[in-house]
């Protein structure tokens, strides 16, 4: 008895012509690439009635098949399928000599049906086949190769009839380019059907290594075979004809071998795939490939076919090298191989017909808002004119509704000088571009050489357009003056120029206001600034700009953040964030401009947690935009929150970094802004000589001319006698700078200057006014739920807040005083009342220090609080470590604790 037909070759077909190698099975290359989790898939289900492998042309299909039947030692009868085996006749006739060669008695049963001219027909042969293998001693396997090729309906029904009768010991593989027309329901539900598809024969990154390693060896290096693997996508027939044309060549001809294996990839897609499809479908393709993607609509747009979602359909039953890109299956992409290759073919034979697909491609794009394909597209068509018409007319969406000033740049950088050149609109937009990065002398240039040339520039638009090209010079001339030097802006010139805007432009006049509110902030007028961005609000909120709306939220919610108003500057940015989500751009850049203000707010509350993410939003956004201000204040944010999480070395990092932007900063004020934060910064650890080398060089005063900047250089010049002890000093100073940022309503600060005024009054034993300050500023902060400037400074400010603490009436009162309490590391419950009780022979003074201890404070800050030598702390912590026999001050407080409440471990 034969065990297997795997070594069968026939001398004859039954019609007597030469059958070759039509039911051998295809011999094993000499290695391959062992695809070992699909290999114990096919192990696993080869009890199942029906295996089905189906993938694009050159996947893999049948060396997957022919591996697993050698490893597997399998009985099979393997059948090559091509176009004339559609005669029924033929069909079933070699089926019939396939099964032959499992059993000497099977054939001799077989053999009168092999005879005479008479043709035979299915409903004759699968009955036969049914009864003839019903008691097999053994497993045996019915492989049909290449069954895409089979188009005749009486042999797909008569093979559904053998499926569902098939002897139980019989098995049937079917290997095919596409979706099987055989209905497989019923055979899932059984669990009867094992299925590997198109997207599992995609050859993983390292199968792509092994095949260039072990099977096709070449001397590649890792990043090239990761490359050959994004390229052909895991396509294994395309990775055959990469490694065929670099076998045997030297790095230094990895271009030519490339591009020669790119046009052998072309030449076999378009010849395997694309000729062989009916005349629609290969116009369809044809079509479409030169897209990036797409989906219906859009394919009806460029082909004019009604049809399409049926071609769609018929691309992907059929493995037409056609790639979902969502889980809706809504948009869709060919290989790129594939796009390749029809690509260059189009653009070769019919370039007319190329630029033509690709211009209504950027239309569709653009009226339907995806202004990044439509760009890509209208500069693949090669006319520029277009490019810059689609630009124009969609006003540089990326811009103005998505704020991606990167992807605009690259975009305006596309375009030929030429065809630039004469568009002043874009060139406008380009000024707006650069005006974040602050290269203002470029900008300066550009501005006025549209000037010098503005009729014949400006002539060529009509109507609205010409307009727009005015109010954006107007416009951008106003920026210029704001982001040279505010402090130097002729406000009056200001409003003039926004009186001077269009009418209808409400956004640009809309957003010079949003210049001369910055402008009043800038120079510490608070009511002022308030005043104009209330103005701005409904010039700006006339307007459609999704972009000017996030901006004046924006700078309207730091207006009201300097104002000390948190709980009103928070509902402007949510309600910013609510406009970008009903406008579908919850996830476009124009987002991270409202996260640093976001941030800040989040510091001041506290949450140090959110003020981070919102930190690193934003300082990517900045990075990326190379916007100079928020390159500064992002980083200037997220060395505060380091600093509250500990984290010195990544303070040092992001001070250094807005050192390195201020350097290069064309603004003169931008660098003293920063000298004030790093001494500040450098100040909360203890080391006073940076902050005492920039006091030798700026020592400023509350009677200078008044400024945000002055106001930051005085409080951290305050900050710098308090720490120095120069207490009257700090007094003076603090209470001058008080008064000013009162009658200006600039309270944001206020906090600081109120925490380091306590305390040098307290300093200066002038406990009634230092008690009066501090509780003036708690009603402050608790109304605005202010928290981290008395965290920040909860050393200096700890005494004070004791003292309050330990009267029991305000932590009672006050729940926000008993959680800022816990911020800074004072534990109500573990204060001492004065008089209470003794433990263990401590002296009140000895308990207090004790707490002291307890929150992590060192001998010289708790001298500080005290206002006593550090000998006399030194002196008092001996008593206290002889009177708990402690030696460390973890184990006295631990010892204390006890002493307190037997058994409670915290303090």
């Amino acid at each position: 008895m034969k065990t297997s037909s795997y070594s069968k070759t026939m001398e004859r077909p039954p019609n007597g012509g030469l059958i070759g190698t039509k039911l051998a099975i295809p011999p094993l290359k000499a290695k391959m690439v062992a695809r070992t989790h699909l290999l114990n898939r096919l192990s696993s289900a080869k009890e199942c009635k029906l295996i089905v492998v189906s993938g694009v042309p050159g996947s893999g299909k049948t060396s997957l098949a022919c591996q697993w039947i050698a490893e597997d030692h399998l009985p099979v009868a393997w059948y090559s399928l091509d176009k004339t085996d559609n005669d029924a006749d033929l069909f079933f006739r070699y089926l019939l000599i396939a099964l032959t060669g499992f059993d000497d008695r099977l054939s001799r049963a077989i053999e009168p049906f092999l005879q005479g001219r008479k043709r035979i027909s299915g409903p004759e042969i699968i009955p036969l086949i049914i009864r003839l293998f019903v008691d097999l001693p053994r497993d045996i396997y019915l492989v049909l190769d290449d069954y895409h090729l089979i188009h005749t309906k009486e042999i797909h029904d008569a093979l559904s009839y053998f499926l569902e009768y098939m002897p139980p010991r019989m098995h049937m593989v079917i290997l095919s380019r596409h979706a099987i027309p055989l209905s497989l329901s019923r055979f899932r539900v059984r669990s009867q059907l094992t299925e590997i598809v198109a997207s599992d024969l995609k050859f993983t990154e390292e199968e792509t290594e092994r095949f260039f390693t072990d099977i096709m060896p070449v001397t590649l290096t890792t990043d090239e075979v990761h490359e050959l693997a994004r390229y052909t996508e895991g396509w294994v027939g395309g990775l055959q004809l990469f490694g065929l044309s670099l076998k045997g060549k030297g790095l230094n001809d990895l271009g030519d071998i490339l591009s020669r294996a790119c046009q052998e990839t072309t030449d076999y897609l378009i010849d395997e795939v694309i000729k062989v499809q009916p005349r629609k479908v290969k116009t369809f393709i044809q079509t479409t490939a030169l897209l990036d993607r797409f989906n219906v609509d859009l394919c009806r747009e460029v082909t004019g076919f009604t049809d399409t979602p049926d071609i769609l359909e018929h691309l992907y039953r059929n493995n037409l090298f056609l790639i979902p890109l969502n889980t809706e299956n809504t948009w869709h992409r060919y290989h790129h191989l594939l796009s390749e290759a029809v690509r260059k073919g189009v653009k070769n034979i019919n370039p007319a017909l190329y630029r033509d697909i690709q211009r209504k491609a950027a239309l569709w794009f653009a009226r339907h808002g995806y202004l990044e394909d439509a760009l890509r597209h209208a500069f693949a068509s090669e006319d520029y004119e277009f490019a810059a018409d689609i630009m124009e007319d969609y006003k540089l969406f990326l811009f103005e509704e998505r704020y991606e000033i990167a992807l605009c740049q690259r975009w305006l950088a596309k375009l030929p000088s030429d065809v630039y050149m004469q568009r002043p609109l874009l060139r406008f937009y380009d000024c707006g571009l650069r005006m974040s990065s602050l290269k203002l002398d470029e900008i300066e240039a550009i501005l006025n050489d549209i000037e010098n040339h503005k009729d014949p520039l400006f002539d060529q638009y009509r109507g609205s357009k010409r307009r727009l090209c005015e109010d954006m010079l107007i416009h951008h001339k106003a920026l210029l003056v704001y982001f040279r030097d505010a402090d130097k802006a002729d406000l009056a010139e200001l409003d003039k120029a926004a009186r001077a805007i269009s009418p209808d432009n409400f956004v640009l006049s809309g957003l010079i206001r949003v210049l001369i509110g910055l402008i009043h902030y800038s120079r510490g007028e608070a009511i002022l600034a308030g005043r104009v961005f209330k103005e701005a609000s409904h010039t700006i909120g006339a307007s459609e700009s999704v972009r000017g709306k996030v901006i004046w939220a924006r700078h309207a919610s730091m207006v009201e953040r300097m104002q000390g108003h948190l709980h009103r500057a928070l509902p402007v940015l949510k309600d910013a964030f609510s406009l970008l989500e009903r406008k579908g751009l919850s996830e476009a850049q124009l987002r991270s401009l409202l996260c640093l203000p976001m941030g800040w707010i989040a510091y001041y509350r506290n949450n140090i947690e959110e003020a981070f993410e919102y930190a690193q939003m934003a300082a990517a956004h900045a990075e990326n935009s190379q916007y100079v201000y928020d390159m500064l204040d992002t980083n200037t944010l997220l060395a505060y929150v380091y600093q509250a999480q500990g984290a010195t070395e990544k303070v040092d990092y992001h001070i250094e970094h807005i050192r390195k932007v201020a350097k290069e900063c064309p603004d003169p004020n931008v660098m003293s802004f920063v000298d004030s934060t790093t001494a500040r910064i450098f100040m909360a650890r203890g080391n006073l000589g940076w902050a005492e080398a920039w006091a030798r060089q700026r020592t400023p005063s509350a009677d200078e001319t008044f400024s945000l900047l002055v106001l930051l250089e005085t409080l951290t010049y305050g900050e710098f006698l308090y720490r120095s002890g120069l207490f009257e000093d700090a007094v003076r100073l603090f209470e001058g700078l008080r008064e000013k940022c009162i009658d200006r309503c600039i309270l944001e600060h206020m906090l600081d200057i109120d925490i380091f005024l306590c305390a040098s009054l307290h300093a200066l034993k002038l406990y009634d006014r230092a008690d009066a300050i501090l509780e003036s500023a708690l009603k402050f902060s608790e109304a605005e739920e202010y928290m981290r400037p008395f965290v920040n400074y909860s050393s200096i400010i700890a005494p004070l807040m004791l003292k309050l603490a330990r009267d029991g009436r305000k932590a009672q009162e006050s729940p926000y005083f008993a959680a800022l309490l816990k911020a800074c590391g004072i534990i109500l419950e573990d204060i001492n009342l004065a008089g209470e009780k003794e433990y263990g022979g401590l002296t009140a003074r000895e308990i207090e220090i004790l707490e002291y201890i307890a929150m992590g404070y060192q001998n010289k800050e708790i001298a500080s609080s005290f206002f006593v030598s550090l000998h006399t702390i030194k002196t008092h912590i001996k008593h206290i470590f002889a009177k708990l026999n402690a030696t460390t001050r973890t184990e006295a407080v631990r010892r204390f604790q006890e002493l307190k409440s037997p058994g409670r471990n915290s303090f």
